[in-house]
């Protein structure tokens, strides 16, 4: 995993992969940050001071539990204080690759707030694997004694769940061509994963991002910290983990497979059709019992001019068996995604051709 640098004797982790959604407030993290980027040079030489001192002490994999060995990430990307987001565990900056002049974004968790580290540790070595239009793609992580720095590919389009607020209506949210090309990209996503036997567990609004700001941005399914491997023919998961409108019935049970993530999918497909989830109530225990009984309707004033193969694809998805529910390849060939597809391509066909034609048009 760890390679020497082109121009420095310090080692860091090799890694190609995705990016983090982050929120509320971390003002430890942003001193800390901001002190960094504006004394960068004199931290560079510190850290590398500092590595070679504690050497004296500590084995590198002591100092650096996450990678197994320690990274300066100063010494490749210029970092800026500015905090792009913050949460629990650290916060996310904008960088730029010294080589290269690109712009990315970099997470910076502090170790400390980790209760369990090999869950960081799972999450980097997952990420370092993924290759797929629709996951974030981290492009390089490094360890230092306090923190582990993800760089990943920047997207600016800032959160699903925020344009969910911003579209909501009383009689509904996205249309329904734009809502069906989320949900295929977010199933191409999810059934990547699960071909390589990795289970989300934590598909959400506020885990997808779009890549930029224009209305027909793809999006990216980010955040893999409760992710784990889980194979077909393995011994059913148990731990109930992830955010409570989303979890399925079996999950709640704690005896649960892969299928958690459709289910989830499902819950993200009603909620951008209409604006609020198909499983409420004023608490987490209230939510939770509603998700145990799986009944849920479609409200007239919201759902009078969805088509019923939008309801018929959503049925299929948060069915209460896990045995019926649809698997992601299932889903990706049913009717309501497929048309969406079809007509996006067709438009994507004869726009060039408007183009063109126009253009021979113009005045010399």
């Amino acid at each position: 995993m760890c390679r020497a640098g082109p121009t420095s004797s310090r080692r860091r982790v090799s890694i190609n992969i995705r990016t983090p959604a982050v929120h509320p407030a971390a003002s430890e993290c942003i001193k800390a940050s901001q002190k960094a980027a504006l004394h960068e040079s004199t931290s560079a030489t510190a850290r590398s001071n500092d590595a070679s001192n504690s050497s004296n002490n500590y084995s590198e994999d002591e100092l650096c539990p996450v990678t197994g060995c320690y990274g300066n990430v100063l010494q490749d990307y210029h970092v800026y204080p500015k905090v792009l987001g913050s949460g629990h565990y650290g916060c996310v900056r904008e960088c730029v690759q010294r080589s290269t002049k690109k712009a990315f974004a970099v997470k910076s968790i502090d170790k400390s707030k980790i209760g369990r580290l090999d869950h960081l540790r799972r999450e980097v070595a997952f990420l370092s694997k993924m290759n797929h239009s629709g996951i974030m793609k981290m492009v390089d992580c490094y360890e230092d004694e306090e923190y582990v720095h993800i760089v990943t590919e920047k997207y600016t389009g800032g959160e699903l769940f925020d344009k969910i607020i911003d579209k909501t209506r009383d009689d509904g949210c996205f249309s329904e061509p734009h809502a069906a090309r989320i949900v295929k990209t977010l199933l191409d996503a999810v059934a990547y994963l699960h071909k390589m036997n990795i289970c989300h567990r934590d598909i959400k609004p506020e885990n997808i991002l779009f890549e930029n700001k224009s209305d027909d941005s793809d999006i990216r399914l980010i955040d893999f910290g409760l992710s784990r491997r889980h194979s077909k023919g393995d011994a059913p998961m148990s731990n109930p983990v992830g955010t409570a409108y989303y979890m399925s019935p079996e999950l709640l049970k704690g005896k649960y497979d892969r299928s958690c993530d459709i289910w989830s999918v499902g819950v993200v497909a009603y909620i951008l059709l209409c604006g609020y989830p198909p499983f409420n109530g004023d608490t987490d225990p209230d939510i939770f019992e509603a998700i145990k009984k799986g009944q849920f309707d479609f409200p007239k004033q919201a759902w009078s001019g969805i088509s019923n193969e939008a309801k018929d694809f959503i049925k299929c998805l948060l069915r209460k068996d896990p045995k019926k529910r649809f698997t992601a390849k299932e889903a990706l060939g049913h009717p309501w995604v497929v048309k969406a597809c079809e007509k996006k391509e067709e438009s994507r066909r004869r726009f060039p051709r408007f183009i063109r034609s126009r253009s021979m048009v113009q005045p010399l």
